[in-house]
């Protein structure tokens, strides 16, 4: 008998997230992928600047699909943003609340949609936040990435110690995947002095091609969710 599965992809049109997408359905997962800007049939066009839009699309989805019988379902939580950066003098209010909600409000929010919509569904389930080091080692120009970074993996700590008491429990990971040849590696080497002190450093990442295909950690993160795993526990799936 074929398994019937499933992952629940926000943010895969490009970088990892799009090589999520291409692990996932080519290990016979059905992917419903949740971006602005992604393409194909399990796509679902969402503004993820747009809190309560997203929210309620995502959550049309989840209560659509937990009526289906699945033998696995996945979440990945792998969208995120890094403007601004440098210190908050630098930017306005309305750049930190839109950080804070695509960093922090919407994967403690879709985490809750998972709960809500799939708790009772007796099959595994899999939650995983693609996290970042900078979640447990803080640096300057990047104090909103840091702190939404570490209240997303806190929170998925929390969640696995709420998820072990029930029946049918949700397996929660904070997975760090290293420093990847993404967008959002390009964007940080686009950054002055006066925002990043060290952005020389990234630099010299990518001129001594120290940075990772987002392929290989894809790759990991399938063996890593499709595997046990401490419940709870931040895994490295970089290269």
């Amino acid at each position: 008998m074929i398994m019937q599965k499933l992952c629940l992809l926000v943010g895969g049109s490009r970088g990892l997230g799009a090589a999520l997408l291409k692990k996932y359905l080519n290990e016979n997962f059905q992917v419903i992928e949740f971006s602005r800007s992604g393409e194909g049939e399990g796509h679902v066009a969402v503004d993820l600047g747009s809190r309560e839009a997203a929210i309620g699309a995502i959550d049309e989805v989840f209560a659509e699909q937990k009526t289906r019988s699945w033998d696995e379902v996945h979440l990945i939580l792998n969208a995120a943003v890094v403007d601004p950066l440098g210190p908050l003098s630098g930017s306005e209010p309305e750049a930190w609340w839109r950080h804070m909600d695509i960093n922090f409000t919407l994967p403690i929010s879709i985490l809750g949609c998972l709960q809500r919509h799939f708790q009772g569904v007796e099959c595994r389930k899999v939650a995983g936040f693609v996290s970042s080091g900078l979640a447990v080692s803080a640096m300057d120009g990047s104090s909103l990435y840091c702190a939404t970074k570490a209240g997303v993996e806190h929170f998925i700590r929390s969640m696995a110690l709420e998820q072990a008491r029930l029946p049918f429990p949700i397996e929660c990971a904070n997975l760090n995947p290293g420093i990847m040849d993404t967008g959002m590696q390009a964007d940080i080497r686009e950054s002055s002095a006066a925002e990043l002190s060290q952005v020389n450093m990234f630099r010299d990442f990518k001129a001594h091609n120290a940075l990772v295909d987002p392929g290989i950690v894809a790759n990991n993160v399938f063996a890593v969710l499709t595997q046990p795993f401490e419940n709870g526990g931040r895994i490295d799936v970089s290269g």
